[in-house]
């Protein structure tokens, strides 16, 4: 078995290919280390088996592949703590017995289908940027995210319903990368509810990135019941899991 080492610039042009051949279960991997112009340094074995990406400068960390057979190059990572974006559950099992956890959010991945036909979701507008100060007041995950999600309805797509010209219910998309799209920061407000509009702007953007050849993806936190079940309603399959976790120093 081949050893961890890090990649040359032309390794990582053949690492970039191989990813895409399942770029499903590699999107986050492909659009954060490709396509967001970050500098990392990449570490993987011969055969692109267990990868991992480091930005040093924004203790940012990203894993694709299997690592069940692969020691983490612990040293490799920012030992003061960083954030990892979607790591596998095998390279997670190994990183908690080296670092401390500060907080952790586990998702299923789930796979939308190729599209829904025509219907009166495709008449449905998108996110203004002005709006993404109330989308904002809704998505806590990250400290003041006005700024990012003005950037993603400004550069991606969105769908939502309005009443009487207020917006209710919303769904954009947080990246798009090599035939994916992957939806988020999705909510409809309180007395809006039940009344189909999740399905309704789901199904607006799954076809239109279907439009442009893009697959939908989506990230649903294990505990919510609500969105999980919406999205196996509209048939979404489960493809995978991944977590978002804040790693704090290294265990001495």
């Amino acid at each position: 078995m081949s050893s961890i080492q890090l990649l040359s610039q032309a390794r990582l042009k053949e690492l970039g290919n191989s990813l895409k051949i399942d770029i499903y279960q590699n999107a986050i991997f492909h659009y954060r280390v490709f396509e967001m112009g970050e500098k990392f340094d990449v570490y993987s074995d011969d055969d692109f088996t267990a990868v991992m990406a480091v930005q040093k400068n924004e203790a940012a960390v990203v894993f694709a592949g299997d690592w069940s057979e692969f020691d983490i190059p612990i040293d490799k990572l920012p030992q003061d703590g960083f954030f990892v974006h979607g790591c596998p559950s095998v390279a997670l099992e190994k990183l908690v017995k080296a670092f401390v956890i500060d907080g952790s959010w586990p998702c299923w991945r789930y796979l939308g289908p190729d599209g829904y036909g025509a219907g009166p979701w495709d008449e449905l507008g998108k996110l203004a940027e002005e709006e993404a100060k109330l989308v904002a007041r809704y998505w806590d995950l990250i400290d003041d995210p006005e700024e990012i999600l003005r950037e993603k309805v400004t550069e991606y797509d969105s769908a939502c319903v309005r009443v009487d010209g207020k917006l209710v219910s919303w769904v954009g998309i947080h990246f798009e990368t090599e035939g994916v799209a992957e939806l988020g920061f999705a909510h409809t407000l309180d007395g809006h509810r039940r009344k189909g509009y999740s399905s309704l702007t789901t199904k607006a953007l799954v076809n239109r990135g279907a439009s442009r050849g893009k697959r939908a993806i989506a990230h649903m936190f294990k505990t919510n019941d609500a969105s999980i079940g919406l999205a196996e309603s509209l048939g979404f399959k489960r493809i995978g899991e991944a977590t978002w976790v804040e790693f704090g120093p290294r265990i001495r």
